[in-house]
């Protein structure tokens, strides 16, 4: 086993190394660090404060750029930041040196003291200083400039690409088309035999252990690969506990060795191309970007395959019906080959300079290709929507998928991309190829985007629960204390969504920019023809503002329920706040969420505080006469939250009316009366009024019964009976210790009272009632009757003659 486990380490070690190789021979060598001297670094600067004149200049005639030509221009301004960024780098460490030096002379204190050879040493390193200082403002200055001219050749590429949107081009369904396609695809045809012969006279100059060393380490990769994908599934299933993290963890790795294989396939072949020497700039581009869209179209099939599962049903993260996941088998392969494909025709268009008809034709191909992917997916899907999937020995995928609440989603998912792939091929027909291309690269770029972020965040959800097991196993035995289980789980539960969260937020930055734009230039772009807005009074409002509002209203109410969701279920589970004051904490959130959301909706739509100052008005007249009560009674449900002088659970006695408060709202709580009934009682009345709270600290219970006996009564033996049943009885504590005092005694007899002490109020009556029982049937066991009350009967009058013969009182018992 230990050999098997080290050979294991070795293979993935070794497919590691021959990745990091062949991406080395991929790429130029990176040249060595040298040491700048100022003249070189001013000089260098000079460069690229020309090229950046250079291009600003272009930017401003603006003679006809196109997207090509503003592209080149953006790799300009990169490459220049780049280097203004490392030109700055490198010199900061001289000018803290300098500077060093500097100020190990000293200041001057008598000019006229100094020597002349620390004066010219002096006057040297200010100098140096100078002119260090301001190379390294000018290369700040450089990178600065180089932003701007990346912000201006962004909205200038924003600008041509909502030209080409709205252009129509001839449709595939027109004869013209044809006709053009016919006339110029032979010419660009002859352009991509002449970029392959030259590609294949490369590699026939080649000698063949080269050859054959690439074919042999080929076929190594792809051994690698199926044994990893093999020794992948035995290990999570023989080292690993039957729970979600296999599966999310399968999941994960397995994405990553699909991505590997072509990628690394393809890095072998480009590697054959430049073992002669380095290609042709276009060309060195083309063969880089073809092995990146290889590498992509590995992750596309992984994540198709791991998202359906259709051999392993138990293994599926989404709640996806086997029926459907069967049917779809074949599609992730074929989306990723396609995907691949359209990348790299892209790039080749570009290589070749193809014409317009060829690149209308090559782009109606990967469009109409692609939408026939999605729309038998989206079909699929939606005839298979309603049944349920079968899992195979395992979990549900229902029940135990990272998004709950499935079958919703899923519902959604085949009509949305109905709607979209139908607009898009009505547009595809009337000649908006550009559009209809855009809507499928969106509708891939979205689903690759959410799919991915879906598998992350089931692999760290799944690693939380893990660990949050494991802690709670050490709790149970005994490694842990429960402070550390405490401390540990709340950790691991705000890392785990704090991770989750940020996950979320890049991938919805990921959706919403697709070209390096933030949300609010993406809204404007697509929904440029609500650019008209409305005055109302003195706020001016427009339709993109009004549903910019009412989307953050919506999706922030939505995250503030799984927000507070989170909070009640998962994180306050953690603390060591009692379970009855969760659900109000939450609710604490919740109400602090929603106001946020609230102001900035409210923002959204332009309106600020100053322009609000008449709605505060009327709250504040509102609040000061109808809404008081209603505050006050908000503002002492936040104090009894917060200081919690009753808490959910507690016997509280007020006015007279006792019960269990049983829910505290942001305006009443809620108490629960011993006969079932609930009194509605308002926050105020806990804070203003008396209130007595029977468990409060949780409090012991007291239970006093008091006897009367006869006054010839043996009063040891009956204190003996009391407390041997009270001690005797298992609810009884016996710290404090029982006890039996004798309260008095009078004519009626003697008074005898017996204490003891109870774990809580609540038993305090069924504790006494059963002491008494015992009590009495103890007494009676012994022969000690309790006191009989004597009455006295008065008769009637009778004759003195009666009196004296019988000689009888007229007093009788």
């Amino acid at each position: 086993m230990h050999a098997f486990r080290r050979s294991r380490l070795c293979a993935f070690l070794s497919l590691w190394l021959l990745a990091a190789v062949l991406a080395v021979t991929a790429v130029p060598a990176v040249a060595e660090t040298v040491t700048l001297t100022p003249a070189q670094a001013s000089e260098s600067l000079n460069e690229l404060r020309d090229t950046l004149q250079t291009v600003q200049d272009r930017l401003q005639k603006n003679d006809g750029l196109g997207d090509s030509d503003l592209v080149a221009l953006r790799n300009q301004l990169l490459l220049a930041q780049e280097q203004a960024q490392e030109m700055s780098v490198r010199l900061e460490p001289e000018l803290l040196s300098v500077t060093a030096r500097l100020n190990q002379l000293g200041p001057v204190d008598d000019p006229a003291g100094e020597s002349e050879d620390i004066a010219r040493q002096r006057a040297q390193l200010q100098q140096a200083v100078t002119e260090l200082d301001g190379m390294i403002k000018l290369a700040r200055l450089i990178g600065v400039e180089t932003t701007q001219g990346l912000d201006q050749v962004s909205k200038q590429r924003r600008v041509i690409f909502q030209a080409e949107l709205g252009r129509q081009s001839q449709s595939v369904l027109t004869p013209r088309f044809w006709r053009n396609v016919s006339r110029d695809l032979p010419g660009d045809l002859a352009r991509v035999e002449r970029m392959r012969k030259d590609l294949a006279q490369r590699v026939t100059d080649l000698p063949a252990y080269v050859l054959w060393s690439a074919g042999a380490l080929a076929l190594v990769l792809l051994g690698l690969s199926v044994w990893a994908v093999r020794g992948l599934e035995r290990f999570t299933i023989n080292h690993t506990k039957p729970s979600r993290l296999r599966r999310s963890f399968y999941a994960t790795a397995l994405i990553v060795l699909y991505s590997l294989t072509p990628g690394l396939l393809a890095s072998v072949a480009a590697g054959l191309f430049y073992w002669n020497g380095n290609l042709a700039p276009d060309l060195s581009s083309f063969v880089s970007k073809s092995v990146f869209a290889l590498y992509l179209g590995g992750f596309v099939t992984g994540m198709g395959r791991v998202l359906l599962s259709a051999q392993r049903p138990s293994w599926r993260l989404p709640p996806i019906p086997s029926n459907v996941a069967l049917k779809l088998a074949w599609l992730p392969i074929a989306l990723g080959i396609m995907v691949a494909l359209t990348w790299m025709s892209q790039q080749l268009l570009g290589l070749i300079n193809a014409t317009l008809s060829t690149t209308l034709l090559v782009n109606s191909f990967n469009t109409l290709t692609l939408s026939i992917f999605i729309a038998i997916a989206a079909w699929n899907l939606s005839q298979g929507r309603d049944k349920t999937p079968v899992p195979e020995g395992g979990e549900d995928p229902q029940k135990t998928a990272p998004v709950q609440q499935g079958a919703t989603w899923l519902r959604a998912i085949p009509i949305t991309l109905g709607v979209v792939i139908g607009l898009g091929m009505i547009a595809f027909l009337l000649g908006y190829i550009a559009l209809s291309s855009l809507i499928v690269q969106e509708v891939l770029w979205l689903s690759l985007v959410i799919c991915t972020c879906y598998v992350l965040v089931a692999l760290i959800a799944d690693i939380g629960q893990s660990l949050l097991l494991q802690f709670k196993e050490k709790r149970a035995a005994n490694e842990w204390t429960s402070t550390q289980l405490r401390g540990s789980s709340q950790i691991v539960i705000v890392l785990s969504g704090a991770l989750r969260l940020c996950l979320i937020i890049t991938a919805i930055t990921l959706v919403l920019l697709p070209f390096g734009e933030d949300p609010t230039q993406w809204l404007q772009r697509r929904l440029g023809f609500l650019v008209k807005g409305f005055s109302l009074g003195q706020v001016q409002l427009k339709p993109s503002s009004v549903l910019l509002a009412v989307l953050i209203l919506v999706l922030g109410i939505l995250f503030v329920k799984a927000l507070q969701r989170w909070v009640a279920n998962q994180l306050l589970p953690a603390t060591r706040i009692d379970p009855g004051m969760r659900v109000s904490t939450a609710n604490l959130f919740s109400y602090v969420g929603y106001f946020i959301v609230v102001a900035t909706a409210i923002s959204s739509l332009g309106i600020g505080l100053e322009r609000m100052a008449w709605v505060i008005s009327a709250l504040s007249v509102g609040i000061g006469f109808g809404l008081q009560a209603v505050v006050q009674n908000f503002v002492s449900g936040l104090i009894l939250l917060a200081e919690r002088p009753i808490k959910i659970g507690d016997w509280v006695s007020l006015n007279g009316v006792e019960g269990n408060v049983r829910k505290i709202n942001a305006r009443a709580t809620e108490i629960e009366m011993f006969d079932r009934s609930t009194l509605i009682v308002p926050n105020s009345e806990f804070i203003t009024k008396t209130v007595r709270n029977v468990t409060l600290s949780n409090p012991l219970g007291v239970v006093k019964v008091k006897i009367n006996m006869p006054i010839d009564t043996d009063a040891k033996r009956v204190r003996s009976i009391m407390l041997d049943v009270m001690q005797n009885y298992s609810d009884v504590l016996a710290d404090p210790a029982p006890d039996v005092t004798l309260d008095g005694f009078d004519a009626n007899g003697l008074q005898f009272t017996a204490t003891c002490y109870v774990s809580s109020p609540r038993i305090g009556s069924r504790v006494r009632s059963v002491l008494m029982f015992d009590i009495l049937d103890e007494l009676r066991k012994e022969g000690l009757a309790l006191h009989h009350t004597q009455t006295m009967t008065v008769l009637p009058n009778t004759p003195v003659a009666s009196q004296n013969e019988s000689g009888n009182p007229l007093l009788n018992d």
